[in-house]
């Protein structure tokens, strides 16, 4: 196809989508008055040669600051044309594939461009293309632009249409970020493991509180469930593909990402293999009351597949080259994603087996959750941080007062506990919680102490039910929703009422409650003043809340003795988890 050809066919094409907006048109006239600024960004994919392409996943956005964002869409066929950025380079080349840019908003004219800059409709200044561009070469049928210089707490709206194929179009909306450390109110929500595949109906519910953003802790991918080749989707960016897309699909949470901007870091059932650290895996086995732990090692190419199938399959922020950690700030809160799986030491280490045959539970030095680069660039983001509230987002249980719950399983190890498992078994799947690496732990909490780093507030997940403590118990004021789509573990319930122990003083599933259903977490800013904690079930119900005020900041932080057991507590406890081996 020549370019005046290539030319005539999309002034047709903008004439269509123009015609095709009227009402559209007519609508976004009454969205001014409320926003000021209003943008419709149309991605136009032209194809010269004779397939066209259908958008099969997406539009989803994410990576959203107060002037840029980034929209990743995945097609059935491999656009040809090498397409790295809006760049004067490709101005003189011709690829197969074209890809034209329709924006219309507020003091802004139409325009439409092709990627080898033939300026199809004369509106625009073309240094205002440049600054928006696709990021990466269309590769896995994966296209992500990212634009800069927008405006900020502005609403966009935006469409994407092949037009040789009818039909295939896709529309959504988002809305930039205020200026950085600007005090407003604003809401969002949260939640890791979303193991049920084919229900996804809490997004309905999630959709209604209209989130600001939406965070996935992990566990959203769950790739055992699809393949029983242990590593398959870690082999090649071709299969982590196939995971995102199968997320993608899913009919409620499409519907809530066309309007919400999404985070995501993976956790173990995303990355790996189930409970993997930085070079291995812990493997848990059960023989009669018999447990065997073992760490597998695994070679490291996966590890760093499952980073870069995040980066390429999800817009991220992707902060650091070659890691899935990051940070972003939303008005005056800032929100620390942190990667608490690839970067830790072997879970098992903590355990050593005894001439006896039992366990004997003790952490080594050096035994960390997050690695020294990770850990530094966290405690450098907190203290130059100049946000009033400071989000740290864990994919794991950060309650520091769990060491209780795991002594008392390491005393009737050999013992099966109501779920069937023993006490060695799950004293082994706790040991993945930040407080199985109390130097870490340690050295955070008392990081933010002697630097009165205040309104530090932790956001976790993994645990397949929901509980809030107020900093008491768990070092900071925190929202633990871990369990979007999954069988709820009721640990929190059965920490307070068969335990006794109160390691989430504000309430949580099963506390005071039968309310085991699936459940989000949701936090409410409001300026400088509070925060508002919630968790909320599938039905709208809220389970329970607290609201942290300004100026919390955490205790000094002092590790036990791990081997030294008072009498009195040995006994106490012994006769607690005996109670419960008896009746099961």
């Amino acid at each position: 196809m020549n370019k005046q050809l290539h030319k005539n066919r999309c002034r047709n094409i903008l004439k269509q989508v123009q015609d095709g907006m009227t009402t559209t048109r007519h609508r976004n006239t009454v969205i001014l008055n409320s926003f000021q600024n209003l943008i419709i960004v149309s991605f136009l994919f032209i194809f010269t040669n004779s397939f066209s392409q259908t958008i099969t996943h997406g539009p989803i956005v994410g990576a959203v600051t107060s002037t840029s964002v980034k929209i990743l869409l995945i097609t059935d066929t491999v656009n040809r044309s090498e397409i790295l950025k809006f760049d004067k380079r490709l101005l003189e080349q011709d690829p197969i594939g074209h890809i034209c840019i329709f924006i219309k908003g507020s003091g802004i004219e139409s325009l439409l461009y092709d990627i080898v800059g033939s300026k199809i409709y004369d509106s625009l200044d073309w240094s205002f293309m440049l600054k928006n561009r696709v990021i990466d070469p269309v590769k896995n049928n994966v296209h992500i632009f990212k634009f800069d210089s927008l405006l900020p707490n502005t609403t966009y709206e935006y469409t994407v249409n092949l037009p040789f194929f009818e039909g295939s179009y896709s529309t959504g909306s988002f809305k930039t970020f205020p200026t950085n450390y600007q005090p407003t109110n604003f809401s969002f929500t949260l939640g890791s493991c979303t193991e049920q595949h084919h229900n996804d109906s809490i997004f309905v519910e999630m959709q209604k509180h209209k989130p600001t953003f939406f965070l996935h802790l992990g566990d959203w991918l769950y790739p055992d469930n699809f393949k029983e080749d242990k590593f398959y989707y870690d082999e090649n960016l071709e299969h982590q593909k196939e995971l995102y897309q199968k997320r993608y699909e899913m009919p409620n949470l499409k519907t809530f990402l066309q309007t919400t901007p999404m985070d995501f870091v993976f956790d173990d059932e995303d990355g790996v293999y189930d409970d993997f650290s930085k070079n291995s895996y812990t493997e848990i086995k059960m023989n009669g009351n018999a447990t065997e732990i073992k760490e597998v090692p695994y070679p490291d190419s996966l590890r760093k597949m499952a980073i870069k199938g995040l980066h390429t399959f999800f817009p991220s922020y992707k902060e650091i080259e070659d890691q899935a950690y990051h940070s972003f700030v939303y008005g005056n809160a800032e929100v620390f994603f942190l990667d608490t799986r690839s970067t830790r030491s072997p879970n098992s280490e903590v355990f050593t087996k005894t001439k006896s045959g039992k366990y004997k539970y003790k952490v080594p030095k050096g035994h960390t959750i997050l690695d020294t680069a990770q850990m530094n660039w966290l405690l450098t983001k907190l203290k130059n941080s100049k946000a009033d509230w400071k989000f740290i987002v864990s994919g794991v249980t950060f309650n520091k007062s769990y060491k209780q719950v795991l002594d008392m399983c390491m005393r009737v190890q050999n013992r099966k506990l109501p779920n069937g498992l023993t006490g060695a078994y799950v004293a082994t799947s706790l040991a993945s919680m930040w407080f199985a690496f109390p130097e870490t732990q340690q050295k955070l909490i008392e990081y933010c102490n002697d630097n009165q780093i205040k309104n530090v507030i932790v956001l976790s997940g993994d645990a397949h039910t929901a509980g809030i403590d107020d900093g008491t118990n768990a070092g900071f004021p925190e929202l633990m929703a871990g369990g979007l789509a999954q069988t709820n573990s009721k640990l929190v319930s059965i920490i307070k009422n068969t335990m006794r122990l109160n390691l989430w003083n504000q309430g949580g599933q099963g506390i005071n409650n039968s309310n085991f259903n699936d459940a989000f977490g949701k936090v409410e800013v409001f300026g400088k003043d509070s925060v508002r904690l919630s968790a909320i079930d599938k039905y709208g119900t809220e389970i329970c809340h607290y609201e942290v005020k300004n100026g919390f900041l955490p205790e000094k932080y002092n590790i036990k003795p791990y081997n030294k057991i008072f009498p009195r507590h040995k006994i106490r406890s012994t006769i607690r988890l005996l109670k419960i081996a008896l009746h099961h």
